[in-house]
């Protein structure tokens, strides 16, 4: 498997508690997210959302197909959720949510591996690409949820960092 660091950055002009309610309905992910061809509740979790599991088709610019299910492990409403994700990617990520000055600033953290077999093989020569195309989708998504909150996009930014070593899964 190849390890990636993927971290982005959105400022929105919307209140923190509607981004995060917004990013809590992961079962809604494409109804704003252009990129999320489906979305799926598999289960809904406890009354505080973990253990809520989604699960999503994602198409990136090339038409290449990512199919992933994530798990909410913990909840710190409206701030900080920490996630685990199966399926072409393996790993966790954690979306933190604080007041901005010009209302929100949502950072992601994901700390993930491939597992689709040709991804991994092609991983050195096509990393640029790959880096791109995360970029791309997450630009979509947080250009999506500006619009779907009827706010402005004052700053995206997304990075894609190789990591040398394995990531560690919560069995959660």
């Amino acid at each position: 498997m190849v390890h990636y660091m993927f971290e982005t950055e959105w400022v929105l002009t919307a209140p923190v508690e509607r981004v995060f309610d917004l990013l809590s309905r992961r079962e809604d992910y494409g109804s704003w997210w252009p990129s999320v061809t489906q979305s799926d509740l598999v289960d809904e979790g406890d009354a505080a959302g973990v253990g809520k599991v989604a699960s999503y088709t994602i198409r990136g610019p090339w038409h290449s197909i990512m199919r992933l299910q994530v798990r909410a492990i913990e909840m710190d409403r409206p701030h900080r959720v920490r996630n685990v994700v199966r399926g072409d990617l393996v790993g966790t990520g954690t979306h933190h949510l604080e007041s901005h000055p010009s209302g929100t600033r949502v950072r992601f953290h994901w700390y993930v591996s491939t597992t689709k077999g040709w991804v991994n093989t092609v991983a050195r020569l096509a990393r640029p690409a790959f880096s791109y195309a995360h970029k791309q989708v997450m630009y979509l998504g947080c250009e999506g949820m500006a619009q779907h909150l009827g706010a402005r996009l004052l700053m995206a930014r997304s990075t894609v960092v190789g990591s040398p070593t394995p990531i560690p899964v919560p069995q959660s």
